[in-house]
């Protein structure tokens, strides 16, 4: 008989694409991996991996036995993901993904719609994990988590893109600052000339490592705008708590500020359609797609997101 666990260390690593990569997902240290993928190697009498270059890849024995694993690894997923089917939503644990980027205001608004659509003694539980958008694309491929909410669609076959929010991209000041015209402004060097101070700008800006922050950088090389970045965060709230202060201006996008802006506390200067547009996916893996709960949390994020633009 087989080692239950040394075949699913092997299905992991082979799924993965690598002995590290499976060792950072199983949290074993690689050596351990290693050893015990080499008894399996012994027991089964045949090598599972060869080097090419710095990768390890799959033996033609390598990828029979995957196809085996896969088979018997799926089937137990899928009788984990019946039996949850019929666990009442009460008792069932949700955990949802959240990228570093997306602005965490949203995410609460999103998963409060979600759980106000189901009565007190029914909702389910909620947990919120952070990462970049390569963690938690990577955790949800190993059902770790049941959805994520990222800035970057999914690439992978096994994940499923369910929604897409396309937000424009908007100027932003504090309402308490002093405008010198009220016509709608649709050329960014205008904006700024219409707003008092505007052309000596104090700039407010995400992280370096943002996505939205390389669109900022474009657009100002593209529009050769300038001014002094003041104040620079990897948290988009703060950023929007620094546009309310007065502290300076920031390009972001409309999700990020619709509450604001319904609340008079920021002032969106430019073009209605904004300067660019800016997405905010959520996805889940394939075989989830169907799960009710996955399926309301959906509409949740759409319904938010057609709030936000309407």
């Amino acid at each position: 008989m087989y080692n239950f666990n040394h075949l699913y260390y092997f299905y992991i690593a082979a799924k993965s694409g690598g002995i590290n990569a499976a060792a950072k997902h199983l949290r074993i240290s690689q050596p351990s991996l290693s050893s015990q993928l080499k008894v399996l190697e012994g027991t089964l009498d045949i090598r599972l991996f060869q080097k090419v270059g710095r990768n390890n890849r799959l033996t033609p024995a390598g990828s029979a036995v995957y196809g085996f694993c896969r088979r018997m690894f799926e089937v137990s997923e899928e009788m984990a993901e019946l039996i949850a089917k019929r666990v009442p939503s009460a008792a069932r644990r949700i955990h949802i993904g959240v990228s570093d980027e997306v602005d965490r205001p949203f995410v609460v608004e999103v998963i409060s719609l979600f759980l106000k659509k189901h009565g007190l003694a029914q909702r389910p539980k909620v947990t919120v994990i952070s990462g970049t958008h390569e963690q938690l694309a990577e955790r949800l491929r190993f059902r770790e988590l049941d959805a994520v909410v990222t800035q970057l669609t999914m690439i992978d076959p096994d994940l499923e893109n369910l929604a897409r929010a396309e937000v424009p991209v908007a100027l932003t000041c504090s309402s308490k600052w002093k405008m010198r015209s009220k016509k709608r402004i649709l050329e960014v060097g205008a904006a700024l000339k219409a707003i008092e101070g505007g052309e000596d700008a104090q700039w407010l800006m995400p992280s370096s490592r943002f996505k939205l922050r390389s669109e900022i950088d474009q657009f100002f090389e593209a529009n050769q705008l300038k001014g002094r970045v003041v104040f620079e965060s990897d948290v988009i709230a703060s950023l929007v708590r620094s546009v309310i202060d007065g502290i300076g201006l920031a390009f972001l996008p409309l999700l990020y500020v619709a509450r604001e802006i319904r609340e008079k506390s920021v002032r969106v200067i430019g073009p209605k359609n904004g300067y660019w547009k800016y997405r905010v996916w959520l996805a889940c893996h394939t075989q989830n797609k169907d799960d009710a709960l996955i399926r309301a949390l959906s509409l949740s994020f759409k319904e938010i997101c057609d709030q936000a633009l309407g």
